[in-house]
């Protein structure tokens, strides 16, 4: 007997390993994301409402003629209050209106946070040019500077991660002039997410470890121990008459089990098993043994008067039966089917030109195409370079579009000039759909009226 590769109590362990794993990284990430997207949204929230109002108390052809003249006026002076004093009360860390212009950003007004004043970034006076923008934010600006309503994104710079939103200031003439932006710093919200996520990550271990060693131990006494103890005495029972000895001195010795469940049921299964096959198996085997052979015989038989040796579809006496069937069919009831008849062209050329070989080969390359056209219906080779297949199903309902695709695949292969003569395979092709109260003999006459006549058309070069 071969060792064990994965024994079933290691499988559970590494199982309850993987399981607490995916649920901790799983929890985690679902975490994470939920608390970012609150974070996101409380920030788009304060920021469009700080945005809204100040947008309300300025006065757009004021603050614009300031730009234009280069002057602050008294009315530029109570707007930079407005902005000052909301940035403590809303937690932000700029508030400001300023405007892009080539690689550098002109100020128009602004406030800062205590902290960030604390820094040396105070005021800005009116129209003070910074270049210090990297060209990836400058982007950004550019983009809200273009846009409709507030527009969010996210700013990574040497003082931190910034999250802002950017209004465009219309003039009445409803030209762009200035951009309204507010700034919230997202580090220590970041920062909090985090460890909500990481809180929640320990607590899914400690379940997660708990509901394992639970799982464990209970399996181990009802399920894994169990059936161990029954796969030690299969395996004793298994290498004890592994030398083909005489069968009747077959015994199996089941385990003491007292789980009172399915494993020890299976345990007395197993041994009154064991006692029947040593009666029969014998008889059984032998029986086996010549119904094996015999099945094998027949299916070759069955296999060698139906299929076609050349192409190895079936062949004239498998449509034979398979006509039968369907005219059994139809004496029962309506049925859905429809015959599609190939008549390969250029064969006797092929022959006569290039020889016997080179035109089984041509054949055998147009019954692939067909096949393949035709994946889930019976192919049949009725004649020397004749075909016809039995749509039923799938095929059938798709029937039109195949006949179509069939069509093409030979045109496209007999117009391809780079491949050898017989590989430029050609065929005229008819198709009959069964109506009610046709006889399949009748289908199948349609259907070769129906290739007969595209194969004239193909010739007349129509």
């Amino acid at each position: 007997m071969s060792e064990i590769k994965r024994p079933i109590q290691r499988s559970l362990i590494s199982g309850c390993a993987v399981f607490i794993l995916l649920l901790c990284l799983l929890l985690t990430v679902q975490s994470y994301l939920q608390f970012s997207v609150a974070l996101y949204q409380q920030c788009q929230v304060r920021l469009k409402t700080v945005i809204r109002y100040v947008d309300e108390k300025l006065d757009r052809d004021d603050l614009r003629s300031c730009i234009n003249k280069r002057q602050a006026s008294v009315k530029y002076y109570e707007l930079q209050a407005l902005l000052n004093s909301m940035v403590e009360p809303f937690e932000l860390t700029y508030l400001y209106i300023c405007f892009p212009s080539g690689n550098a950003m002109i100020n128009v007004a602004s406030a800062a946070a205590q902290a960030e004043q604390q820094r040396g970034n105070a005021d800005i006076s009116l129209l003070r040019v910074d270049t210090g923008y990297p060209k990836e934010t400058m982007a950004l600006y550019q983009r809200a500077w273009k846009s409709e309503g507030i527009t969010y994104f996210r700013v990574n710079s040497d003082y931190g991660s910034c999250y802002t939103g950017c209004l465009p200031l219309k003039a009445r003439d409803g030209t762009v002039f200035a951009l309204l932006c507010a700034d919230v710093n997202v580090d220590d919200l970041h920062q909090t997410v985090t460890n909500y996520a990481l809180v929640g990550a320990g607590i899914a271990v400690f379940l997660g470890v708990l509901f394992a060693v639970l799982l464990l131990t209970w399996l181990k006494r009802n399920v894994t121990g169990p059936v161990l103890a029954l796969e030690k005495s299969a395996r004793r029972f298994a290498e004890t008459n592994a030398d083909g000895g005489d069968i009747r001195s077959m015994k199996f010795e089941p385990p003491e089990l007292h789980s009172w469940n399915e494993v020890a049921s299976l345990s007395k299964a197993v041994a009154w098993m064991t006692e029947n096959i040593k009666r029969r198996v014998e008889e059984l085997y032998s029986a086996e043994i010549r119904a094996k052979s015999a099945e094998i015989e027949a299916e070759d038989m069955t296999r060698i008067a139906y299929q076609d040796a050349l192409t190895h579809v079936k062949n004239k006496t498998a449509y034979k039966a398979k006509e039968k069937e369907l005219t059994d069919r139809l004496e029962r009831g309506r049925i859905e089917f429809a015959i599609v008849m190939v008549d390969v062209n250029y064969l006797k050329r092929v022959n006569d030109t290039y020889g016997h070989e080179y035109g089984d080969k041509y054949l055998i390359g147009c019954c692939a195409i067909i096949c393949d056209v035709y994946k889930h219906s019976p192919v049949y080779r009725i004649g020397g370079d004749e075909f016809l297949v039995v749509l039923q199903g799938q095929d059938y309902e798709h029937r039109d579009e195949l006949l179509e695709l069939l069509s093409l695949r030979f045109g496209d292969d007999n117009e391809d000039e780079s491949l050898q003569p017989w590989e430029r395979y050609s065929a005229a092709c008819g198709m009959c759909v069964h109506q009610a109260g046709q006889t399949v003999e009748e289908v199948f006459q349609w259907a070769d009226e129906e290739m007969y006549r595209r194969k004239q058309i193909m010739k007349s070069g129509r």
